[in-house]
């Protein structure tokens, strides 16, 4: 395997935690790779804002992580645009489409992505009226009649960032109230073209000319269905761990698909760690970056056998 094949830590996926040890992994001198397969950024870079992360008022979702990359590249980190396929927990490699990469340490941090409402025809409509990013797809129906479903944090946002785009906004949620954070409620429910349907699910979307043109809602207290003409459905109503390729190789993870880790990050195979999203908990911009923090000066250790090689012989 030719030396540009080989780095010292090769870190998979491109969201705050996959950037957060890659920085790190820069700073601390580590020959470092990571490899993301589709946009760097992950769930974060498709927030419409985000408020609680320190020293930022509101940010962008993009624009926060696009610092990260930045910061990461002038560390001296390496970007691959290749889907990591397999890990080889025993040999320390990772293969895409371009061959295999050889790792001294290796951290996961795939993410999640989302959940999806499992209507008949609900991937067919993607790009035709349904989408699970409003700041992606949000300006195309400017002016015009949207929704959003969802009772956390995701949805609150989505809502709030397509009120300043659409013309009105119904926010459809199953339960009799919302789930997210008390500030982005309150901001919710504050705006005049949003309308909230609690104890309310999508049974249908209708399509008119191949795209979406209405959405049928049950209202599960009153026992009524709706019909609401709308140009877009955003859906946000929560995310699963991106872990198949870990579980494939015996990488443990728990009943609900999320990778284990120690208090060091570390997984069940020397010299490999998680991050992020996909060890679950709570899921956060600030605790992935945390979590990354943790796994990449753990592998550090292991790489050097200490600091700065403290422990070589």
């Amino acid at each position: 395997m030719s030396d540009k094949n080989e780095f010292e830590l090769v870190i998979i996926g491109g969201g705050p935690a996959g950037l957060t040890a890659a920085i790190y992994g820069g700073r601390m001198g580590l020959k470092t790779a990571l490899f993301e397969g589709k946009a760097f950024g992950g769930l974060a870079g498709t927030a419409p804002k985000i408020e609680n992360y320190p020293g930022f008022e509101s940010i962008n979702g993009l624009e926060l992580t696009e610092k990260m990359k930045e910061q990461a590249e002038k560390y001296g980190a390496t970007f691959f645009y290749n889907k990591v396929l397999a890990i080889n927990p025993k040999e320390m490699t990772v293969t895409t489409s371009k061959g295999d990469t050889k790792a001294k340490a290796i951290i996961i941090a795939t993410g999640s992505k989302h959940l999806t409402l499992g209507l008949p025809n609900e991937f067919e409509l993607i790009g035709n009226g349904i989408s699970y990013c409003a700041t992606c797809d949000g300006p195309l129906f400017r002016d015009q009649v949207v929704a959003t479903v969802g009772g956390g944090n995701a949805a609150g946002l989505e809502a709030i960032y397509l009120s300043g785009v659409a013309k009105e906004v119904y926010l459809i949620h199953r339960r009799h109230c919302m789930r997210a954070e008390k500030a982005i409620e309150d901001e919710v429910m504050a705006l005049d073209n949003v309308t909230t349907m609690f104890n309310c699910t999508i049974e249908e979307a209708i399509t008119v000319d191949d795209k979406l043109g209405e959405i049928r809602i049950k209202n599960h207290k009153e026992g009524e269905t709706t019909d609401v003409s709308v140009k877009a459905l955003f859906i946000a109503i929560g995310v699963e761990p991106q872990s198949e390729i870990a579980k494939k190789v015996g990488i443990e993870t728990d009943k609900d698909n999320f990778i284990k880790v120690n208090k060091k990050q570390e997984i069940n195979f020397p010299g490999i760690y998680a991050a992020g999203d996909v060890t679950g908990g709570i899921r956060q911009v600030t605790t992935a970056v945390g979590e990354a923090t943790t796994a990449a000066m753990n592998a550090y250790l292991f790489i050097k056998k200490g600091w700065y090689g403290e422990g070589e012989s």
